[in-house]
């Protein structure tokens, strides 16, 4: 290859290689035709029989292409490290940005006196505010990651289940229950919202719970103060009536003397009515109890119930007791069975059942009482357009009692309702 420029011989391969050196060099510049020409340049000696240099091979190659594609990587490379600055910058300044705003969501919902968190698909704890911690007696850290069940127990897991199953469906749950906390029983209005992605599958929920024990305290004495109302009506209105009736018979059978016998048998007819009546009303006033319950206890109510309605009905009617009885106040009872009868009265009506089976179980700290068909069901969403169940009605008497009604049902699959008291 002619050249247009010598350059330094230390530079040139061939020099090297005749004194007795292998050299490879791959940064000269060959000058030719005013262009300047980047080769790799290889210089190899080739020795006599007396071990010296006879001659030298040189060879030379343009690697122009290699130069340049060189070059087009440092530039990329180059740019690339630029880039990645600006995004690490842009992504700095971005988590900076949502540190602020979780940070400014932290103050507003730890100022409030509700219970906010989210948990995860795994039912574990993800966020919480500050008033777990005062309700829970625990430290923010010692319920982060643990389990709804970890956290609130056996017992109250049991009740709130069903409802975390449903918004684990995708619905959005709301209930009410009392629970128990370090501080004492709360009673409680939480609502559960899932969080779905975006495929709609539900990777968990959010949660808003708030106290309302208050509320349900001024609940109890509005309705304490409409019963003993009642109770006076009916003591200055029925029981006087009722008396008078027995004032009047009394004075009848004194003065009538035709048809003495037929007289005298209508009057004791009519001072039988009137003595039962007075003693309804007054059984009425003193404890507004159910006939069922005034020769026995829940058990036997419920078993009389049972048998009677078992009487007029085409569905397999079972009743079950399950552990040992033992007395509730009158209150309670009250509630329970009338809330069985109304189940029972529905299944009967509504279910197109085959069976109903009712069951009432008694254990150390509870009260249980469970009503389920096998009948055609319902959507558990669809309660409140659903006419005549009397729902309402049960669940208003749960929440006078401070107790856990649950009703789980499915189109076709029939219906249980269940409902958890306390034992005081």
């Amino acid at each position: 290859m002619g050249t247009d420029q010598i350059y330094p011989t230390e530079k040139l391969p061939i020099i090297r290689a005749l004194s007795g050196e292998r050299t490879t060099v791959d940064d000269i510049d060959i000058h030719q035709n005013n262009k300047i020409i980047p080769v790799e340049a290889w210089g190899t000696p080739v020795f006599d029989e007396h071990g010296k240099v006879a001659y030298a091979i040189a060879a030379f190659e343009d690697i122009t292409e290699r130069k340049q594609a060189e070059h087009l990587v440092a530039n990329y490379n180059r740019t690339l490290e630029q880039q990645v600055t600006e995004r690490t910058a842009a992504l700095q300044k971005s988590e900076a940005a949502l540190r602020q705003r979780e940070q400014e969501l932290r103050l507003i919902t730890d100022a409030l006196p509700a219970l906010i968190s989210y948990v995860d698909a795994n039912q574990r704890y993800r966020f919480l505010n500050r008033t777990y911690e005062v309700w829970f007696n625990r430290s923010r850290d010692e319920i982060l990651g643990n389990s709804v069940h970890d956290l609130v127990g056996e017992t109250v897991y049991q009740r709130v289940e069903p409802f975390i199953n449903q918004v684990f469906e995708g619905q959005t749950v709301t209930l009410e229950a009392e629970i128990p906390f370090s501080l004492g029983k709360r009673s409680i209005s939480a609502t559960l919202i899932p969080d779905c992605d975006r495929n709609a599958q539900v990777r968990g929920f959010y949660s808003l719970i708030t106290d309302i024990s208050d509320q349900k305290r001024a609940e109890q004495a509005s309705i304490l103060e409409e019963r003993n109302r009642m109770a006076r009506e009916i003591h200055d209105t029925l029981a006087q009536s009722f008396t008078g009736i027995l004032v009047q018979v009394g004075a009848a059978t004194q003065v009538l003397a035709d048809d003495i016998e037929a007289t005298q048998a209508h009057l004791e007819i009519i001072d039988e009515l009137a003595r039962t009546g007075l003693a309804e009303a007054r059984r009425s006033v003193s404890a507004l109890r159910s006939q069922l319950l005034e020769e026995g206890n829940l058990d036997s109510a419920l078993h009389r119930l049972v048998t009677q309605m078992r009487a007029a009905a085409d569905t397999a009617l079972i009743y079950q007791i399950k552990g040992t009885a033992y007395p509730m106040p009158a209150e309670v009872e009250n509630n329970l069975l009338r809330i069985g009868q109304e189940a029972l009265t529905n299944a009967i009506k509504y279910a197109d059942a085959g069976e109903i089976r009712v069951e009432l179980v008694y254990e150390n700290t509870e009260c249980i009482l469970r009503v389920k068909d096998d009948g055609r069901g319902f959507g558990v969403a669809t309660i409140s357009d659903i006419g005549g169940f009397g729902l309402l009605g049960m669940s208003e008497r749960a929440e006078h009692l401070g107790a856990q009604l649950t009703i789980q049902s499915q189109p076709g699959q029939g219906t249980e309702i269940v409902v958890i008291v306390n034992r005081n």
